[in-house]
């Protein structure tokens, strides 16, 4: 029967990742577009990329951009195989935790259909090259090979550091339950993070500090998004709940059964402390409207999950494999094209020089679309609005619908998996007594 299910799991995988490397190498987000800026000249002070500088994911894209691929390649294909390499490496944790055949069967096919997970591939970011170290760390910490887990590690919060607090407090409950190890763990993972962030520093000097408080200061105040910030009404996790209903379920479905697992036979480990941490930081810390965060969370439940070895957790997982194998056929019989992102910037190379209103890709498409005038929607003003001359179109580039002052869409594209964006073309009303009649009034958020 395992032979069966393994056999299914792998056709499965060499389903999905013959229909991912099938994409072309394309920028879905300014995040991306930072990336690949990054890849050819690094500098956090220029978002090339933002801080804190990623600097473990540019040294691997780095990598390949001297074996000869192009900036654009090196970043989406270190993405893509990294995100290919989760469901083996999420395997091979279980087992090292001492999972039983199902359950390592479980793991993989577990990560292999997470919703989100063709969303990461295709990203272009350093989500899943981080996650796929710090699974390396974890099965390393189950072998008993300390010192590369101390490695794995720190290469881990260098591709991702916003991932500290999980992997921080798994690293602090292996120091606290395994005396023997203390040093050995402590040497690997702060040598590794110096000899990373040491090279930032010494490339950026005390402006990279001044940098790191402007930046963390906005990512939980101002434009994170996060439940720390209160100057605006964005999306929230429930919103996001209600874009993705499906994705949502089995992830609920996850950690009902993880909280009834941990209070029935609770244990202390790094592998529950990872996951438990993962969660609440997801929740309070991430931004609800790129799902990409979701991914680590759900990975870590998976595994936790499958690692316990009981009869009626493997009925969940297995429920889970199928339902969230249902959201396959939505993109995977779907012809591979570039970003929605990529698609608008063909159409709006063809329309007329306007003003450009966005919160998608603001600095890709400054780049790429010079004739016309791009203003950030998050900043924008009504006055510079009125400013700008009738007689010339007014686009907007939008995730939604919400808004009330620009008129119909022009242009519509479908995101490509699950979890990625639909964007809308909206041309703004020309005629003078409308927009006059629209801004009258009290100021309209944009």
């Amino acid at each position: 029967m395992l032979r069966v299910g393994w056999g299914l799991a792998l056709c499965c995988y060499a389903v999905l990742s013959i229909w991912l490397l099938r994409h072309p190498p394309s920028i879905p987000t300014d995040d991306a577009f930072f990336f690949v800026n990054g890849t050819i000249l690094f500098s956090v002070l220029e978002f090339r990329p933002h801080f804190p500088g990623y600097p473990g994911f540019i040294a691997l894209s780095k990598l390949l951009y001297f074996a000869g691929l192009t900036a654009k390649q090196a970043v989406f294909y270190l993405t893509l195989f990294s995100a290919l390499s989760l469901p083996p490496l999420s395997a091979l944790v279980a087992r090292a935790l001492g999972a039983t055949p199902a359950g390592i069967l479980l793991a993989f096919s577990g990560v292999l259909t997470l919703p989100f997970l063709p969303l990461v591939s295709l990203s272009m970011m350093s989500d899943a090259t981080g996650i796929a170290f710090f699974l390396a760390a974890l099965a390393s910490m189950g072998r008993g090979k300390h010192g590369f887990a101390g490695a794995f590690a720190g290469i881990a919060l260098a591709c991702r550091p916003s991932f500290f607090i999980p992997i921080g407090l798994s690293l602090f409950t292996e120091w606290c339950l395994k005396k023997e190890v203390r040093v050995t763990l402590f040497l690997t993972t702060t040598g590794t993070l110096l000899l990373f962030f040491g090279a930032v520093v010494l490339l950026e000097g005390e402006s990279y500090f001044l940098e790191a408080l402007r930046f963390t200061e906005g990512h939980f105040t101002v434009w994170g998004n996060t439940s720390f910030e209160q100057a605006t009404k964005r999306d929230t996790w429930l919103d996001a709940a209600t874009r993705e209903p499906l994705a949502f379920i089995t992830l609920s479905l996850l950690i009902c059964t993880a909280a009834y697992g941990f209070f029935r036979k609770p244990q202390l480990s790094p592998l529950t402390i990872a996951a438990l941490s993962a969660l609440l930081w997801t929740a309070l810390a991430q931004n609800p409207e790129n799902l990409r965060h979701v991914l680590l969370s759900s990975i870590l439940l998976v595994i936790w999950l499958a690692t316990l070895g009981v009869k009626y957790v493997s009925y969940v997982l297995f429920f889970s494999v199928t339902l969230q194998l249902s959201l396959w056929f939505q993109f995977i019989f779907c012809s591979p094209v570039t970003s929605p992102l990529d698609r608008i910037l063909e159409y709006l190379e063809q329309q007329p020089n306007g003003l450009l209103v966005t919160n998608r890709g603001v600095y890709y498409l400054r780049d790429l679309l010079p004739k016309h005038q791009i203003k950030d929607a998050y900043y924008i003003g009504d006055e510079e609005r009125r400013s700008h001359p009738v007689s010339n179109p007014s686009w907007r580039v939008t995730g939604s619908f919400k808004n009330e002052i620009w008129c119909e869409t022009t242009h519509s594209v479908r995101g490509r998996t699950s979890g990625e964006r639909d964007l809308h073309v909206q041309l703004g009303c020309a005629k003078r007594q409308l927009i006059e009649r629209i801004f009258g009034g009290s100021r309209v958020s944009s």
